[in-house]
């Protein structure tokens, strides 16, 4: 099922290839929570790449056992390269790659073998450093340009270097004739390497964010791989919500359902069907989704030989604990050791932190921690009937909300979301956001087009908000702004344009001096706050924009919906 931001990707990945081929290089990092379609991106690019006569694609996977692993991974993907369209045999091991390229690129070949002989030597800085001049070598030899694409690149920490990314830095600058894609599921340190490490003049990185699939597109992939199911609303939201648009999730719950017998034609999905393929998924021993959030905490055991603080602090923030002084209590260490324990979580990727504000963005991960894991760690008894008892009823207590929740409670939900402020500052696609304690959320009034306004009072003044569910043109914004200019002692207005909202009407709110927000920054800071996010179908849901604008993709480009489950 074609998804129109996963082909906006396509031709950006394409026009950077065009780009290098005419002499002129952008580098492209694409970053994302783990299931989002990364790998699968990076290989659909490379078969592409590999059809190019004038290119050569190197496909390096970061994640291996250790440094050495990486290293003889990435030699042999730079050997290979060059034998994609001269042989179908290519060798699977790196001396018969060696022994097969020594005739086509001997320059090359000699780079790896003294490469090797470094490593034998214990000499890593510079063994590291011929690796970082290996496709550039290569690509200076054949007459091609490089195209060198690294999976979870954060990885490359492990090299046996002291600073990695440095070194891959200084090179960038000298291999233009090498384009960079990389991606990363570790977003938080990925945009930190690319600000610090490799914000570079020649070697710059145009960052994309793939984020999960938005509530129409989830819509439209249930009707596309479940053709013989029926869902109604209240499910659609509900698979929603407790999955965010992970496309990996929604394929192995699907999955379950799939192998439901199908009586009649069509069928309709059955609550209590939905509800025990969770259940399945998350509870029982072979559910594939617990399998891999417990493979996902076993990273704590890698980070030291005691795992007990980083477990503890991963469930205080399930539970809604974001702060740095409620985890130490939680966990029962000192806010040192406990800043060394977040500190190590978010290197990770197990959690992010956003301003001042610790977080694990992803719902399903933090549901199952709460409701199953730390549960089943509590149980005094070999009997876990019980448990998944209270799971069944917990996941029918969400389900009973997204059946209730509607369009008419957004003001109330906004309320509470104002009401959970305390003087902390957050950061939502790198923006920073100040959250000052109101001491007063008062509703003000209801507008035509489904618009309402409420003010929150604090010590140092009033901010005034007006939440629309529609979209927001030129009439709409007019009315906003005439009001807006009879109340005094406002310090910040801010415009939350669910539907989206028009170019004139953008520009007569920022000449109104109002702040913008849209659906994913209002989403993203309910989920912070561990507040459900607001699921609207009338604008497409949590993470869809209205389309995709080519102006909007720089250094770093606007969040695009991920793709499609193949």
């Amino acid at each position: 099922m074609p998804f129109l931001m996963r082909e906006a990707v396509r031709s950006r990945l394409q026009k950077r290839v065009s780009d290098i081929e005419h002499g002129y290089r952008q580098n492209v990092g694409i970053v994302g929570s783990s299931g989002v379609g990364k790998t699968q991106l990076l290989c659909e690019f490379f078969q592409s790449v590999s059809r190019n006569p004038k290119l050569l694609p190197i496909y390096v996977k970061a994640e291996t056992i250790d440094g050495r692993q990486l290293i003889e991974q990435w030699m042999g993907a730079a050997l290979s390269s060059i034998m994609l369209d001269r042989t179908l045999n290519i060798p699977k091991t790196l001396s018969g790659l060696l022994r097969e390229a020594e005739v086509i690129v001997p320059k090359t070949v000699a780079a790896v073998k003294h490469l090797q002989k470094l490593l034998r030597q214990d000499k890593n800085v510079f063994a590291v450093k011929e690796l970082f001049m290996l496709s550039g070598i290569l690509a200076r030899e054949t007459g091609k340009k490089a195209v060198l694409m690294i999976d979870e690149f954060q990885a490359l920490e492990k090299l046996p270097a002291p600073d990695p990314f440095l070194l891959l830095g200084k090179q960038m600058m000298i291999d233009k004739e090498v384009l960079y894609v990389v991606t990363s599921s570790a977003v938080d340190r990925a945009r930190e390497i690319f600000r610090e490490k490799l914000s570079l003049l020649f070697g710059n990185f145009e960052v994309l964010e793939l984020v999960p699939l938005g509530f129409m597109e989830v819509d439209q992939y249930l009707a596309a791989r479940m053709p013989a199911h029926r869902w109604s609303f209240e499910l659609k939201k509900f698979l929603f919500h407790m999955t965010d648009g992970e496309p990996l999730y929604l394929d192995l719950l699907l999955h379950r359902l799939e192998q439901v017998e199908i009586r009649e034609f069509p069928q309709d999905v059955n609550a209590a069907v939905l509800l025990d393929a969770f259940c399945q998924e998350l509870f029982d021993r072979r559910g594939r989704i617990a399998l891999l959030f417990e493979k996902r905490l076993e990273q704590c055991a890698y980070l030291t030989k005691y795992r007990g603080p980083y477990v503890r602090a991963m469930l205080a923030l399930s539970q809604g604990r974001h702060k740095l002084i409620p985890i130490a209590a939680f966990i029962e260490e000192t806010v040192a050791e406990t800043q060394r324990v977040l500190k190590r979580l978010v290197e990770d990727g197990l959690a992010v932190k956003s301003g001042s504000l610790y977080h694990v963005p992803d719902f399903l991960f933090r549901f199952w921690l709460r409701e199953v894991f730390q549960k089943r760690h509590g149980l005094f008894l070999p009997e876990e009937r019980i448990l998944r008892k209270h799971l069944f009823d917990e996941l029918s207590r969400v389900l009973d909300f997204c059946s209730r929740a509607s369009e008419e409670d957004l003001e109330l939900r906004m309320e509470s979301l104002l009401k959970e402020f305390r003087n902390e500052t957050v950061e939502v696609d790198l923006k920073k956001i100040q959250c000052p304690q109101f001491s007063e959320v008062l509703l003000l009034k209801h507008f035509p087009h489904s618009i309402v306004s409420l003010t929150g009072k604090s010590s140092k003044g009033r901010w005034l908000f007006y939440l629309s569910p529609e979209w927001i043109g030129e009439p709409e914004i007019e009315k906003i702004a005439l009001d807006a200019k009879h109340l005094r002692k406002v310090q910040r207005k801010i415009l939350i344009a669910l539907g989206g909202i028009d170019q004139n009407a953008k520009l007569i709110a920022q000449e109104a001096k109002m702040q913008l927000w849209d659906v994913r920054t209002l989403n993203s800071l309910l989920d912070l706050y561990d507040l459900p996010k607001v699921i609207l179908p009338s604008y497409g849901g949590t993470h869809e924009s209205q389309k995709f604008d080519e102006s909007h993709v720089g250094s770093v480009a606007q969040g695009i919906p991920a793709l499609e489950l193949s």
